[in-house]
This record gives C-alpha cells, structure tokens and sequence, in this order.
C-alpha cells in the first residue's frame, strides 16, 4: 500500500497559554498516533454533578456527535452510529474533600470522551488501496460572556464545535492536493481522525474538574538592602480564570484513491 501525505499550515499559537502548569495534577494525555481504521473519530467533553457519571458520560457523548455531525456535513458525508468509544477520567482518583471545594476537589464530575462514528457509505477497507491524507487546523474565538467556570466550558465547547467544520474542509482539500499532486482522482473518504496535540485535554478544567477560575498564589521578591540578595518578602493572592482567546482543532483526513 502507498501512502501519499500532505500536511497543512503549521499549527497556530498555543490556545491556552499557561493553562498546562494550571491543571495542577492533570489531566493529561499522551498524544496519540493510534491507527482508528475507518470512521470519524473526535473527542467530547461532559460536566455533572459528582455520583452522576452516566449522565457526564452522555453529554460528552452528545458533545462528541455533535462534533462528527459538522464533520461530516462539511465533507458531504452522513454520520452512522457509534463504531467505539473510550471514556477518560483523568480527575481520578478524587481525594477526601470533605467541605473543601477547590482544585480536584470540585464538585463536578469531569469525563472525555474518544468516539468513532461510522460513515454511511463509506469505505470499510483500505486494504490495497493508495490513500491520501489531508491535515486541516480549523482556528474560532473563544468569547465567554462572564469570567466564570460555567460560562467558560460553554463557550470552549461552541468554540470547538465552530473550529472543527474549517478544519475538516482543509483537510479535503489538501488530500485532494495530494491526490491530485499524484494523477489520481480522489475516491471515498476513509476516516477523519482528531489529534489532541496538548498533551492533555483542556476543556475538562484548568483548576479542577470543569473549573476554570480559581485563586493564583504568587511570590513577591526584593532585594535584601543590607545583602543585596534576592529574598521572598510576602505572597499575594488573586482570583484569575484562564479563558484562551482561541480555540484549535487539528483533523487529518484520510481518503481512498478513486
């Protein structure tokens, strides 16, 4: 099998500056190459109140359908049922909060959700076939109407499912490039999958499970005026919330030659 790739522009700035080192003790994700075979794969994210991870767990399924359902309108695809799905949770184990409602002790329950949806139609097979493959970065402002946890994992999540029909488009056309590149007529499309290039997922929450406000210690330092060494002289306190202005989706697709 041949396989003829073509990559698209470079990917844009880093979405949530500083919002790694936030997160504290996660979540966090190998990026992975893993091979999904045929289908649009995407992830989603739920949010629910802790004890209540059926109903987390189908809102970030939900979140997920919605996500392959632009994709494959954007490609003239129909979207089939679920082929797999992987569910994450990366806040686990919680820790005894007692009262506490702070960092991972925050009374939501937070879950990502991997899900492969099957393509009405399409190719189930890629054996002996030449594939072409389209990288596409779809880019869409993240604009929360209030600095707040809630209205910031709404807007995150419009603000993905706006990015992804963009990145979807120019993963085609540069598979269609390539094919095109080569003498061959573009076929069916194969498989669109999402590669999560933080590291970690964060729509789940920068300071705990869905939050994404909370308070910030920092370290004031001044020089000694007898040594002239640098010392700490007090520690400050300050409510911020890590909003990024952008959201980033990375898609490749994968089509057959015809």
């Amino acid at each position: 099998m041949r396989r003829l790739a073509v990559v698209a522009a470079a990917l844009v700035g880093v979405a949530f500056p500083a919002q790694a080192s936030a997160q504290f003790a996660g979540p966090f994700f190998p990026p992975s190459q893993e091979d999904y075979g045929p289908g649009i794969t995407v992830a989603g994210v739920g949010f629910a109140p802790l004890g209540a991870r059926d109903r987390t767990t189908a809102r970030a399924m939900g979140d997920a359908r919605r996500r392959a359902e632009a994709i494959a309108d954007a490609l003239g695809v129909a979207l089939g049922d679920v082929r797999a799905a992987e569910v994450s949770t990366p806040f686990e184990p919680r820790p005894e909060c007692g009262d506490r409602r702070t960092r991972r002790c925050a009374p939501l329950d937070a879950v990502s959700v991997e899900a492969t949806f099957a393509i009405v139609g399409g190719a189930t097979d890629a054996e002996g076939a030449r594939e072409f493959e389209g990288t596409g970065v779809g880019i869409a402002p993240n604009e929360p109407a209030r600095r707040t946890s809630p209205a910031i994992r709404r807007s995150l999540r419009a603000s993905r499912l706006a990015a992804t029909p963009g990145a979807a488009e120019t993963a085609r056309a540069n598979a269609r490039s390539a094919a095109s590149a080569s003498g061959v007529p573009l076929g069916q499309l194969f498989s669109v999958v999402e590669r999560n290039f933080y590291g970690y997922e964060p729509l789940l929450g920068a300071f705990g499970p869905g939050q994404f406000c909370g308070i910030v210690r920092r370290t004031i330092f001044r020089p000694d005026p007898e040594t002239g060494r640098i010392r700490p002289v007090r520690r400050i306190k300050k409510r911020r919330c890590f909003s990024p202005r952008t959201t980033v989706v990375r898609l490749e697709a994968t089509y057959l030659g015809g």
